[in-house]
């Protein structure tokens, strides 16, 4: 907290700052680039559990962890390109939101119906794919609303200001989970510790539900290309 503050004191007083302060005085741009932080953060956090989880507690060796976890990533592409009519017609904000909530439902799914029995099919699978929908209808459009948001000339800056926000957001989500699994000694530790991991994430996911909310109700006051740089 005392870095993050000296970081956002520099940023104010620097005539050249790393950060420019001043877009996150557009609404749209700053729910959309808080949004994407914290659902980076559940996104971040589920990645390095599912893998886990498959090898550390259900013995999956890499190459079938890694086809265990493909579903996911699959449809990820194709929900981003099929989210261009559901942005058009609920806007970027409910779009995100919705992602963001089935992807908090996924991770609830996989709190209460894995065990340390592998049920891959069953109990594993419809998890990551619900997730994966999540994704698709998610990041792409908050990271496009973020963009939107900003008069022409500070089109790269902000988008580099979302990249760092969601790199900030994998950060924390890695080591929010590393801290809360742990090194549990047993099955029934690794369940109980990893229930715990998911639901904080779903929990983080609820918080992007309610930023990309904000963002819904700030975009249609935003003017792109009017707004203050």
């Amino acid at each position: 907290m005392i870095l993050a503050a000296a970081f956002w004191l520099r940023s104010a007083r620097h005539p050249v700052p790393i950060v420019e302060l001043p877009l996150l005085r557009i609404p749209a741009f700053a729910f959309a680039t808080l949004a994407a932080l914290l659902f980076t953060v559940a996104f971040a956090a589920m990645l390095l559990t599912s893998v886990l989880w498959c090898q550390q507690v259900w013995g999956y060796s890499a190459i079938r962890t890694g086809l265990a976890i493909a579903p996911g990533p699959l449809v990820v592409p194709v929900l981003a390109v099929a989210s261009g009519p559901v942005v058009r017609r609920l806007g970027a904000g409910r779009t995100a939101a919705t992602g963001c909530l089935l992807f908090a439902g996924g991770l609830v799914w996989w709190a209460l119906a894995l065990g340390a029995a592998p049920h891959y099919a069953a109990a594993f699978l419809p998890g990551m794919l619900v997730t994966g929908v999540g994704v698709g209808f998610a990041l792409p459009t908050l990271v496009g609303a973020a963009a939107t948001a900003l008069p022409p000339g500070r089109f790269a800056t902000g988008s580099a200001v979302t990249t760092m926000a969601r790199q900030t957001g994998s950060v924390l989500g890695v080591a929010v989970m590393v801290g809360l699994i742990g090194e549990p000694r047993t099955a029934e530790a690794a369940l109980t510790a990893f229930r715990h991991g998911w639901l904080t994430a779903a929990a983080v996911g609820v918080f992007a539900v309610a930023a990309a909310l904000a963002l819904a109700r700030a975009a249609p006051a935003a003017a792109p290309g009017k707004a203050p740089a």
